[in-house]
């Protein structure tokens, strides 16, 4: 949802990786930087404050993931991050793979092969996250809220031109705990994001986040 050079596609065709793996690891990104969102409604400021405030104090955050796509496509695996840069997903697949981010690169690491791919962040959709600061509100996009099945929904919409789609933001009402997020591409397929036992605060390992020596 960001201007990059490398393109999804590029980076999967390059790499055999499903577009579905790579477009959950870009959105859940996408959750944590400060991304160039339009200016909210009065109505929905409060909780669109309260959820940034939520992702802003996150400092480690580890949680088992499900991601399940409207086309059949069907992943898990576990998440680690640590604001505001390290983020490591571990999908657990017959030929398991990592996507790791550091403030230079995004590294796709594919054990089986023994082969570590470099992206440079800047040429990435990842560059934003080197922010501190958590913004859900800017210039491109129209950002809502509501609360719909028991959970508030911060929806990040752009209806049309470059970088078009929904991302829908999912978390607990009483104390804002993220809990997923949908995203719609143009093309009408839903792929969501839902989070489990997740794990706030715990020291998490440097090594997680290294690059993989082959």
């Amino acid at each position: 949802m960001m201007n990059c050079n490398i393109t999804i596609r590029h980076i999967c065709d390059e790499s055999r990786i499903s577009k579905l793996y790579l477009a959950g690891f870009f959105l859940l990104l996408a959750i944590i930087i400060s991304p160039n969102y339009s200016t909210a409604d009065t109505s929905n400021a409060e909780l669109i404050a309260r959820a940034e405030k939520t992702i802003q104090n996150i400092s480690t955050l580890q949680a088992d993931f499900t991601q399940i796509s409207s086309d059949g496509s069907y992943a898990v695996g576990t998440l680690y991050f640590r604001r505001p840069f390290q983020m490591r997903l571990e999908y657990n697949l017959d030929e398991p793979y990592n996507l790791i981010t550091t403030q230079r690169w995004l590294i796709i690491d594919e054990p089986a092969d023994k082969k570590a791919s470099n992206y440079p962040i800047s040429e990435t959709p990842f560059a934003p996250l080197l922010k501190d600061t958590i913004s859900l509100i800017g210039d491109d996009f129209s950002t809502t809220s509501r609360t719909s099945d028991g959970l508030v929904e911060i929806n990040l919409r752009k209806d049309s031109g470059e970088n078009a789609g929904e991302l829908i933001l999912l978390f607990e009402p009483n104390d804002m705990n993220l809990r997923g997020w949908i995203v719609i591409d143009t093309l009408g397929v839903k792929t969501k994001i839902t989070l489990q036992n997740e794990i706030y605060g715990r020291e998490l390992a440097n090594k997680l986040f290294g690059k993989p020596l082959y």
